[in-house]
């Protein structure tokens, strides 16, 4: 049975759709049906006879997931890379500049590339990886840095602070993204990277700063002189006026008369 819905031309015809329950087939949940004899024979036979040990144990505490966690925490950890993640902590203590990047996916030769790059400024590339830098970085001044070692990540460590320099290489490089750094023992994101990079030089920031000390005591040395300056400065062309000739010799108007 469908009925007609439309103009005069179309017409759509929409099924009636009516749902209706047999009750003689729905399944007796309260007095289930018994079964036959062989397969309650088979049921019998596969009953448990020991009692399962996590019955009544939450799901929280047999996860798998979470027991692979704490097999992975347990295990030892190889005193070699304990030498390495040594190593490099003193290369990053030593270092005044570090720089962190996201190493996008690129091959060998491209990351090569990237290496000579960086090495025109005296930074130089530190290899390791996620499980070396946990155990240089974990309860150091360093441990905030962790956060950026998620990834696959490349840092490289300089003696200069070449900072306005690697910004500008950075530009250049397409495998490589950089995410922050570290200069003398600061931590530093990008922004704060860029605002140090347009600061002056040191040398131009303190003349500044001598200029700046130095210019209250000029002023009140300047105040203390003034008035002897100008007094010295009046009684001399006072003198200089008296001692001209032109002021001696008579006027030769008054003469003639």
């Amino acid at each position: 049975m469908s009925l007609t819905i439309g103009g005069r031309f179309l017409f759509v015809r929409s099924p009636l759709v009516q749902t209706l329950r047999n009750r003689s087939r729905t399944p007796n949940l309260r007095k289930p049906a018994i079964p036959h004899w062989h397969r309650a024979v088979a049921l019998k036979l596969t009953e448990p006879i020991y009692r399962d040990p996590e019955e009544d144990l939450y799901p929280s505490i047999t996860c798998k997931k979470k027991e692979k966690i704490l097999l992975k925490s347990q295990t030892q950890i190889n005193p070699f890379e304990q030498i390495l993640a040594r190593e490099f902590l003193e290369k990053i203590a030593n270092a005044k500049l570090v720089a962190i990047f996201h190493q996008l996916p690129m091959s060998e030769a491209e990351l090569f590339a990237t290496r000579l790059q960086l090495n025109k400024i005296n930074m130089a590339y530190l290899k390791h990886n996620n499980n070396m830098i946990k155990l240089a970085f974990s309860g150091t001044k360093y441990e905030s840095l962790l956060k950026l070692y998620e990834s696959t990540t490349v840092t490289f460590a300089g003696d200069q602070l070449a900072v306005a320099k690697l910004l500008k290489i950075e530009k250049k490089i397409s495998g490589l993204v950089l995410i922050g750094g570290v200069v003398e023992d600061r931590f530093m994101s990008v922004e704060d990277l860029k605002r140090y990079a347009a600061l002056p030089s040191l040398q131009t920031l303190q003349g500044q700063l001598v200029g700046i000390l130095s210019s209250p005591a000029q002023r009140v040395s300047h105040n203390l002189v003034h008035h002897q300056t100008e007094l010295s400065s009046s009684l001399a062309r006072y003198v200089t006026d008296k001692g001209s000739p032109e002021s001696s010799e008579p006027d030769p108007s008054s003469s003639k008369e």
